[in-house]
């Protein structure tokens, strides 16, 4: 297993492993871009310590708790920021909104929002873990401008960060 990482703007032409062959996967983010064998490298650049974790059963549920705490970071601050824009926006105000908007935006990702059925506040969506719901806990994913991320392995972990704009993820299909 192997990974490049390149800090700044990506080259012209992408570095290969050392049988000449193209990385399956790519992770880019802010200015940095890591090349890598397997989605476990790729996720062990945003998790401190991942890398580390042993290949065991016991790693194995590590690895889902780690994977599990990043998001919710990443879900607290997408959350904070994604209000923050819609505020300076002028299509987000806060002293205008209902106790229970405040509290589903502002809640803490690792604390349980009560369930809500559907979120229709256009402005602002709502980030939120998908491990907390079905099909992996009983409450009913709320529909409607919803962001998810989803911690249950590396791939939807990877994935969804992508989808979500976090991230750019990059497969390599052949």
């Amino acid at each position: 297993m192997a990974t490049i990482t390149i800090d700044g703007a990506l080259p012209q032409t992408l570095p290969v492993r050392e049988d000449g062959t193209s990385f399956p996967f790519a992770l880019a983010w802010e200015d940095r871009s890591v090349l890598a064998d397997t989605r476990t490298e790729l996720t062990a650049e945003l998790i401190e310590g991942y890398a580390d974790l042993p290949e065991t059963e016991e790693g194995d549920t590590e690895a889902l708790y780690a994977r599990y705490g990043t998001s919710v970071q990443i879900a607290n601050t997408l959350q904070q920021v994604l209000a923050a824009q819609a505020a300076e926006e002028g299509t987000f105000d806060p002293s205008t909104q209902s106790e229970d908007v405040l509290t589903a935006i502002f809640t803490d990702r690792s604390e349980k929002i009560d369930e809500i059925a559907e979120w229709t506040n256009q402005d602002v969506p709502l980030v939120l873990i998908a491990t907390e719901y079905a099909p992996y806990g009983t409450a009913t994913k709320p529909a409607g401008n919803v962001l998810w991320i989803d911690p249950f392995t590396e791939t939807t972990f990877l994935q969804t960060l992508s989808d979500i704009g976090v991230v750019e993820l990059f497969v390599n299909e052949s």
